[in-house]
């Protein structure tokens, strides 16, 4: 076992690219996306204490620019412990392993909620691979195929932060041009870009955002049609061409409510007016970006639109160290 203590970075992300098709007999959606991990984090704090009980303690202290928007009026109600998924990550390792030592698990909380940014999932992939070195010194007790199993009963996007916490340094982004999310290909690091996420205030429910789609997109060849990715030489160059394309960012622009429709239309024409090379909504939502050719041009950005109804935060893709 290992000393007993393990701190970590829990990286968001965006998805440059999610096409989704038909529902699958599990209930899952077939889909493509592109992942890149940002260096936007949440951090997690994982320590044991005496005893063999079993008992996981969480305690979350929430911080950071993205959630002060929500935090006047609109604040988000903490999930009972026993529902968020780093508790949930904790329990199906404790089955998986039998590792039974108590733990006592501390959360700051930057990355919002319903952002799609990923956070949640982040949480729980680093509470696998901190639970593994725990209970089984540097090398795990679990392997890393048994890590990702647990990671894709955990959510589709588990995998992906799994993947790039196990590759000890390569922070590399990937695609999933299969499954639900969860089969990936790593791409080749992406070059010094600046990002600028901005978040209207408010969180979209992934499970609602499907129900949603699902009911308002009658084409069926829409259903069926993710087949762009496998088919595409990928390219980081010129992001201003990128034909790169969001069903969800389609669908709440033009069938959203009237909330949904202002803001989002009004966060990506102020992100390209102030000089986007791309614009995109990050997953299901609510969470919008602007890929900037470098990282001061998205803090020059980040200064001219400060004030907005929306709360900003420039950042930067993770790269291999």
């Amino acid at each position: 076992m290992s000393t007993g203590k393990k701190t970590l970075h829990s990286p968001g992300k965006i998805n440059l690219y999610l096409s989704i098709g038909e529902k699958r007999a599990d209930g899952f959606h077939a889909l493509e996306s592109i992942f890149a991990a940002l260096d936007f984090a949440d951090f997690l704090a994982f320590s044991l204490f005496p005893g063999n009980e079993g008992t996981t303690n969480l305690t979350i202290e929430e911080t950071g620019p993205l959630l002060e928007l929500s935090q006047k009026g609109q604040h988000f109600p903490l999930l009972p412990t026993e529902k968020n998924i780093i508790y949930l990550a904790s329990q199906l390792f404790r089955s998986k392993t039998g590792f039974k030592t108590n733990l006592n698990i501390e959360l700051k909380k930057v990355i919002p909620p319903g952002s799609g940014l990923g956070g949640g999932s982040s949480n729980a992939a680093a509470t696998l691979l901190a639970l593994n070195e725990l209970a089984g010194g540097p090398t795990g007790r679990l392997s890393g195929e048994e890590l990702l199993d647990l990671a894709a009963q955990l959510g589709s996007d588990v995998p992906f932060f799994v993947e790039i916490g196990l590759q000890s340094g390569k922070k590399s982004p990937a695609r999933s041009v299969s499954g639900r999310g969860e089969v990936l290909s790593f791409l080749p690091p992406p070059p010094p870009y600046g990002i600028l996420l901005a978040f209207p205030g408010f969180a979209s429910s992934t499970s609602a955002a499907f129900g949603f789609l699902d009911k308002n997109r009658l084409d069926s060849a829409k259903k069926t049609k993710p087949a762009f990715l496998a088919a595409q030489e990928f390219s980081w160059d010129f992001p201003e061409k990128w034909g790169f394309i969001n069903d969800f960012q389609e669908l709440f622009v033009q069938c959203g409510s009237a909330r949904e429709k202002e803001s989002y239309r009004n966060i990506l024409a102020d992100l390209k007016k102030a000089g986007a090379s791309f614009t995109g909504l990050s997953g299901s939502g609510s969470c919008c970006f602007g890929i900037f050719p470098a990282m001061e041009e998205a803090a020059r950005a980040e200064s001219e639109l400060g004030g907005a109804f929306y709360v900003l935060k420039s950042t930067f893709f993770l790269r291999d160290s």
